[in-house]
């Protein structure tokens, strides 16, 4: 069985913003549902189009597997304090674990971004044919995860048409905010672990400036840590033993 896109709309930081703080107030979805209702109204009038943005923003808020509900709670509990710049590393977060989909687009961004210097649709469209198959809806889908980077300061339109340059890294003096967002990025790896020298060139994390050291991240507690070779360490997620 083919594995679902999911992210199929465009999805501005303000409305995961509305989301997430909603889903602190209450664990009741309804609820959740009635106000993103009432708080789409005016950019998507008929009710078919706001229902399947909802969809997307509760599936990486709200809807989520009882796998990755500890994110989602510990991500709840640091959103208060941050500003809407810290705010995205856990949307970014959350969005890795509940659509691999956007996962694979970002990765095939960076790929190209490190390379080339830019990236185009239809380039990442290819791409992501290889592994997702010819879908119908895939090549739109693929543009509404381009057109949700763009619209988070992710990333900006080249110089060529249909192109897209990397903006600017993202940077906090949250520590925990980058733990956090490492132990996600670990945990949506389908081998649910990664090598602990790499934790500065992650392309599922291109965006994000990491300042904290391997030593920060190996003696953080967060992860399972195991050895392979001489002085290299690799970290499992703590959920998949």
């Amino acid at each position: 069985m083919s594995q679902r896109i999911g992210f199929d709309r465009n999805v501005r930081l303000d409305w995961l913003d509305a989301t997430a703080g909603v889903s602190g107030e209450t664990g009741d979805i309804e609820k959740v549902r009635e106000y993103l209702h009432n708080y789409l109204t005016e950019y998507y009038p008929h009710y078919e189009a706001r229902r399947k943005t909802i969809t997307v923003l509760t599936r990486v808020w709200c809807r989520i597997p009882e796998s990755d509900r500890p994110f989602r709670d510990e991500a709840l509990v640091l959103l208060p304090a941050l500003n809407q710049k810290d705010r995205v590393w856990l949307h970014w977060g959350l969005c890795l674990l509940a659509y691999p989909f956007f996962r694979d687009v970002v990765r095939m961004a960076d790929r190209s971004l490190r390379y080339y210097g830019s990236f185009s649709r239809r380039e990442i469209v290819q791409q992501m044919s290889v592994t997702w198959g010819e879908r119908a809806t895939l090549p739109r889908a693929v543009e509404r995860v381009i057109t949700s980077l763009y619209d988070w300061g992710i990333i900006v339109r080249g110089d060529k048409k249909d192109h897209y340059m990397y903006a600017t890294s993202l940077s906090t003096r949250n520590r925990e905010v980058e733990i956090w967002l490492l132990k996600a990025v670990v945990c949506a790896n389908p081998k649910g672990s990664l090598s602990a020298d790499k934790i500065h060139t992650i392309p599922e994390a291109f965006p994000f400036s990491f300042s904290v050291s391997v030593s920060d991240v190996l003696t953080s507690g967060e992860f399972e840590v195991s050895q392979s070779g001489n002085n290299r360490f690799v970290l499992r997620c703590p959920e998949k033993r």
